[in-house]
């Protein structure tokens, strides 16, 4: 089981906020890189930004290109690739859009992370808590 406690941060609108911000390493082909990204259960893909994708070494491979959509009407261009994301020990092999642009947050989205953990977001105990289903 891993526990971490949400992340403070401060908006204009809605003052301070918490948010399931989680440490993971990113490991690619060339090279890991230590990242902070939100654990959003309601993102269907795990996305970054290109400049990330660069520095692991990534392919940029235009047959694998397709567009996300979140809120509103634009939508972000992404190369499917797999990496393996790290978190504390446990090392998962996962599908991730590498956006061909570089305004996207750090996304740890449903595919393949919440297929590896049960996940439970207790926001008033300020827990977010990971169980690997082989635990």
């Amino acid at each position: 089981m891993i526990v971490f406690e949400f992340v403070k941060r401060h908006t204009i609108v809605l003052g301070e906020v918490l948010k399931p911000i989680i440490p993971a390493t990113i490991i690619g082909p060339r090279q890991s890189v230590n990242l902070f990204m939100l654990l959003d259960s309601g993102a269907d893909l795990s996305l970054i930004p290109y400049s990330v994708g660069e520095i692991i070494g990534l392919n940029l491979d235009m047959k694998r290109r397709s567009e996300v959509q979140g809120i509103g009407e634009g939508s972000v261009p992404y190369i499917l690739s797999r990496v393996k994301f790290k978190i504390e020990t446990i090392e998962i092999s996962a599908h991730v859009g590498w956006a061909l642009i570089e305004e996207v947050p750090f996304i740890l989205g449903r595919l393949d992370i919440f297929e590896e953990f049960s996940i439970e977001f207790r926001y008033f105990e300020n827990k977010i808590i990971l169980k690997q289903f082989n635990e």
